[in-house]
């Protein structure tokens, strides 16, 4: 019997798990694609750490992962890893996609062959729309972003500049902070977009500085980008006093990079590092110990790590030759605890239903890290309220 689950994580290479199969786990033998390329470590390190958590067999089928490497954000590629992995190798599950238009060129496939592919990053809210065999247990930015937007109008800030690179998540963040911070009374005084190739921010950001907004709220999409754009408000808002209003991109892994001028940035994530509970606890604890002293977990660490025990639930309960109808309804409404809080699947949208945390940067014990002030419990994605199908 050889029934094979395909993990494809979409920035740096993706992955294939097989039952019952020989073959070893194998990188694939593209290069790395610029400072993304962590995604895809993360997401390997998370599922070996899964496999430590929960064994490599299901009710006594082998598991095994096999990463391939799909480039970078290129939606072609994916398509093709994700065609010959489904038609030649007869894989059972897709996963990983850091980026949206990775996943989106998936959907015609996994439609046609009907395989349930879980989304580990890919955060634009129609994504789950394009095929009811996508199931996301990352988040989406609206779902993020919300929270942001209502904390900064109850708490002094009543004029902002909203700075995003553009692409499908930034544009879904722009838009959720837009709608929610002007509900409550706010000013948008100016909205940017960045393009995603970017890496000098200091002319779009002048544009900030002349308008004199009370904050910004900025998206990036991850890595060097982001940490650039931080450093750049460090040097050139932080000292005008504008605020900076961020989701993700102030992941403790990256704040090392920023250094204490991200010391008291406000950002809402549905992850927080320094989380305590007993998964949360155990996932830090035994990257270090697998990895090193320095690996730091963060969403696409804590996305993977769910995504699996997704797989697992579903060979459990059906087996090793489950069908995708069969995982997919498994799925719908599922609940379970997560090392960010409890999490479930919305039974309608197949998105993931969180908690999302409220922040500060600060320095505890000698390093920057985020701590949450303050918890919004059980958040839907709610892009999905706005645009009734």
């Amino acid at each position: 019997m050889d029934c094979e689950t395909w993990l494809h994580a979409s920035l740096c290479f993706g992955a294939r798990r097989t039952w019952h199969s020989r073959r070893p786990s194998r990188w694939g033998d593209r290069g790395f694609f610029r400072g993304f390329a962590r995604w895809g470590e993360q997401f390997k390190q998370a599922i070996e750490v899964f496999q430590k958590h929960n064994g490599k067999s299901v009710k006594g089928n082998a598991i095994e992962v096999i990463y391939r490497d799909a480039g970078g954000p290129d939606p072609a590629r994916s398509r093709q890893l994700a065609e010959e992995l489904i038609l030649r190798e007869k894989v059972q599950f897709l996963a990983g996609f850091a980026f949206t238009p990775n996943a989106l060129a998936v959907a015609d496939v996994i439609n046609e062959s009907k395989t349930p592919t879980i989304v580990f990053n890919a955060a634009t809210s129609v994504l789950t729309r394009r095929s009811p065999y996508f199931v996301r247990v990352s988040f989406t930015l609206a779902q993020d972003t919300v929270p942001l937007a209502q904390w900064a109008a109850k708490n002094k800030v009543t004029k902002v500049v909203t700075v995003i690179s553009d692409y499908g998540p930034g544009v879904d963040g722009e838009d959720a902070f837009i709608r929610t911070f002007k509900a409550a009374g706010g000013q948008v005084l100016e909205s940017i977009r960045i393009p995603l190739s970017t890496t000098d921010f200091s002319p779009f950001f002048e544009r900030v500085l002349q308008r004199k907004p009370d904050a910004m709220f900025m998206f990036g999409p991850g890595g060097p980008s982001s940490v650039g754009m931080i450093n750049t408000w460090a040097s050139r808002l932080k000292p005008a006093g504008i605020q900076l209003l961020v989701t993700n991109e102030t992941q403790e892994i990256d704040l090392p990079k920023i250094g204490p001028a991200s010391i008291g940035v406000i950002g809402s994530s549905h992850y927080t590092e320094t989380v305590d509970n007993p998964l949360n606890n155990a996932l830090r604890r035994d990257l270090t110990a697998m990895f090193g002293k320095d690996t730091i977990p963060d969403t696409a660490t804590v996305s993977a790590y769910d995504g699996m025990r997704l797989i697992y639930m579903a060979v459990e309960k059906f087996g090793p030759r489950v069908t995708g109808d069969q995982a997919i309804g498994l799925f719908r409404g599922v609940k379970m605890d997560s090392p960010r809080g409890p999490i479930e699947i919305d039974p309608k949208t197949r998105d993931i239903v969180q908690n999302v945390y409220l922040r500060k940067v600060e320095s505890r014990g000698g390093r920057l890290v985020n701590i949450n002030f303050a918890t919004v419990p059980t958040v839907r994605d709610p892009w999905k309220d706005w645009n009734p199908e």
